[in-house]
């Protein structure tokens, strides 16, 4: 792009810009009205280009900003208030799903979920247990990821139907 302070004005009186002298000069316009309407014209075609170049600008800041940003322009989604009870499950089961690992569906059927709701928490996420691992040793454990009553779990595959229904819902 060239510097339009360093470009040489053309002289509009030579023949090749006869017409479009002509177009601009008639009766009802003489010379003098003419250069003000073309000074005019420049004038807000340059205002346009400061307007464009202030608004490229004031992009390229907000895309800074999202970019250093993430979070704070992170998208929202529209979604409705739930308006019925929200079920969470107990915390041995919430902790291995926050883990990513396998969790029966026992945990979520309305059995265990009613058991979980009546469940005292009173147990700290920061509290620790000491559990006896497979190899003999003793590893201290956060409290609420251990399952206190293991022998009441249900396997998946001895699940009935209902209680199946009731935790894939």
């Amino acid at each position: 792009m060239n510097d339009p302070n360093l470009a040489i004005r053309p002289d509009f009186s030579m023949d090749e810009f006869i017409d479009a002298h002509h177009h601009l000069t008639n009766e009802v316009v003489n010379d003098n009205q003419a250069q003000e309407l073309e000074a005019a014209e420049e004038a807000e075609e340059e205002h346009v280009q400061q307007q464009c170049h202030l608004h490229d600008e004031e992009e390229a800041a907000q895309a800074e900003d999202r970019k250093k940003n993430k979070a704070k322009f992170a998208p929202v989604c529209d979604h409705n208030i739930p308006s019925g009870p929200v079920n969470i499950p107990t915390p041995y089961a919430s902790r291995k799903l926050k883990k990513g690992e396998y969790c029966e569906l026992y945990f979520f059927t309305n059995d265990r979920l009613a058991e979980a709701e009546s469940l005292n928490p009173s147990i700290d996420d920061e509290a620790m247990t000491l559990l006896k691992a497979d190899n003999g040793q003793h590893v201290w454990v956060p409290a609420s990821s251990t399952n206190q009553d293991k022998t009441s779990v249900i396997r998946d595959k001895d699940l009935s139907w209902e209680q199946f229904g009731e935790a894939a819902i």
